[in-house]
């Protein structure tokens, strides 16, 4: 059954919510958080026995319009200067477009960023995106190059919706495993749906987010699907944490769990010196989301390179002197080194499964059957020209919360959240800064008065979320968005209070936007939405997903 069919023939189709075993439906009395705050319809499935399904439509499209938005000279779209935004406005109506107006955009505060009011600068009202495509053209022959089209409910904390929830909830004790599932490489991409049927899965969501092909993207490696820090399936690192950012933890110690995360891998060689391995199945000397280890450096325009192991969301650092290490289940080969380090030397060294070094090469090659590559540039390069064929090295990983507490049980699956945490302990907490999402100046520790805020907390998106209940119960939610007849997406805030309403004590956000999928019995059930202006939905290709499978 399409989810849209379960809507429409929904027993649940009552105003008021009733109390259930499962606390995946709202409790008594609970107020929708969204829109009017009037009660959603509600769809309900059993998938198996302690598996359900869920879906939840409200609202209207009802007063959001399209409109072009016009960014500053330095190719932002908000400003937190007022002043700033009024003159831009002046300039667009200087130039004849008389409606060009001031639109403010707020940032709550949340655990570890103030709150501040910024400025965009919108111009015309229209029906259709058509109609704002065609003044977008018109503001590029008058000089006004940098726009996009926009619909206001991306940004207009008063719009109507209409909103898509759907939520797969997973007992305790459900006869159900849950589990990474990653395509043949963790170099390469796949749909949720054919990672959900590689895994049998009874449903499936995307996991973390990765570096993609995309025109956005312009630091992207070459290799689509690389998770963006931390990912484990089984118990095994395959994607080193963007050390102290939120992550789910599936079959954790003491069980599922949302929590702060770091990760630290090292080696040890026979004469006893032991060196940092700064990244696992990447590219060496090239981070994507930064909160890394060693020498690691963003770039900026105005100060230079300037050092950096904080985590920063979807940005780049790089890093001279690095050890990647590579398992075979990065693929064949090893790639070579980012672009930035071109023409730099390369030393691997190439080991069996035991970690016994079999030879030592200058250039990427094979990665054996079972076994393991470390490749170095700058220093990392040079300490590892320090070992020879027959040598063994010890290798060490911790994954631990960030009070230094172990994580790591055998059934292990990890995945790096995309958002800050949006609930924990049963109260709405928000922390973007750990999460690399305050203004790139923050520096951790926040200050008690918090970080600058980036502006990431005041557009809808679709989303992806994993939330915790008291009781064990894991929550894979999706609201589609971008869509403006079916479903608007939600900001952070809004995503938190969503997560609230279901009931979660904790939760993260996975992948978002264009990444939201969810799959049941391999079946699309949401509407993945890329563009404000698609008309059809679009499977789009993934590093990873979260999948519950039946046991045997």
């Amino acid at each position: 059954m399409s989810a849209a069919l379960l809507v429409s023939a929904s027993p649940l189709l009552a105003t008021t919510a009733t109390a259930e075993p499962v606390p995946d439906y709202p409790a008594l009395g609970a107020v929708f958080p969204l829109g009017d705050h009037s009660a959603p319809k509600a769809g309900y499935k059993e998938l198996a026995p302690g598996v359900t399904y869920r879906v939840f439509t409200q609202g209207v499209a009802a007063g959001d319009v399209w409109t072009v938005w016009v960014r500053f000279d330095d190719g932002q779209e908000m400003t937190s200067a007022q002043s700033t935004a009024t003159a831009h406005a002046e300039k667009l109506r200087t130039a004849g477009y008389a409606d060009a107006r001031v639109v403010p955009l707020n940032s709550p505060a949340t655990a570890d960023t103030y709150a501040q009011t910024f400025y965009g600068v919108h111009v015309g009202s229209y029906t259709t995106a058509t109609e704002a495509q065609a003044l977008q053209a018109d503001l590029k022959g008058k000089g006004f190059a940098d726009t996009r089209v926009l619909y206001t409910a991306e940004t207009d904390p008063e719009s109507r919706g209409p909103w898509q929830i759907r939520v797969i909830t997973v007992r305790p004790d459900a006869q159900v495993d849950l589990r990474a599932e990653h395509g043949a490489t963790v170099s390469g991409s796949e749909t949720v749906r054919q990672l959900s049927a590689t895994a049998g899965a009874l449903a499936a969501v995307n996991g973390t987010e990765f570096d993609i092909n995309s025109i956005n993207n312009t630091h992207f490696m070459g290799h689509e699907g690389v998770p963006q820090g931390l990912y484990m399936k089984n118990n095994v690192l395959l994607g080193a944490a963007n050390n102290g950012r939120t992550a789910l933890l599936l079959n954790a110690a003491g069980g599922h769990r949302i929590t702060e995360v770091k990760s630290r891998t090292w080696i040890t060689a026979p004469d006893g010196s032991s060196r940092e391995v700064d990244g696992i199945n990447r590219v060496a000397g090239q981070i994507l989301g930064c909160g890394g280890v060693g020498d690691d450096f963003r770039k900026t325009a105005t100060t230079g390179n300037v050092p950096r192991l904080d985590p920063w969301r979807n940005g780049t650092c790089y890093d001279p002197n690095e050890i990647v290490v590579f398992r075979p289940e990065w693929g064949a080969r090893t790639p070579a080194p980012a672009k930035e380090w071109t023409g730099a030397p390369v030393t691997e060294v190439v080991m069996n499964g035991n970690w016994d070094v079999l030879e030592l090469r200058d250039a990427p090659g094979p990665i054996p059957p079972g076994g393991r590559v470390l490749q170095g540039i700058g220093k990392g390069r040079e300490w590892l020209r320090t070992l020879k064929s027959g040598d063994r090295v010890v290798s060490h990983t911790s994954v631990t919360d960030m009070a230094g507490t172990p994580v790591t049980s055998s059934a292990l699956s990890a995945f790096g959240g995309g958002t800050p945490a949006l609930m924990r302990d049963g109260q709405v907490w928000l922390n973007p800064a750990a999460n690399g999402m305050a203004h790139v100046a923050c520096v951790l520790p926040a200050p008690a008065t918090g970080c600058r805020p980036s502006g990431a907390l005041t557009s809808r998106h679709p989303r992806t979320l994993a939330g915790i209940s008291p009781q064990g119960h894991l929550m894979l939610v999706t609201i589609d968005g971008r869509n403006p007849a079916g479903s608007v997406g939600v900001t952070l805030p809004e995503a938190a209070r969503v997560m609230e309403w279901l009931g979660a004590r904790d939760a993260v956000g996975l992948g978002s936007g264009g990444d939201t999928t969810l799959m049941v019995d391999n079946t699309l059930y949401n509407r993945p939405w890329d563009q404000w202006t698609d008309t059809t939905p679009t499977e789009r290709a993934m590093s990873n997903a979260v999948v519950v499978v039946k046991r045997p």
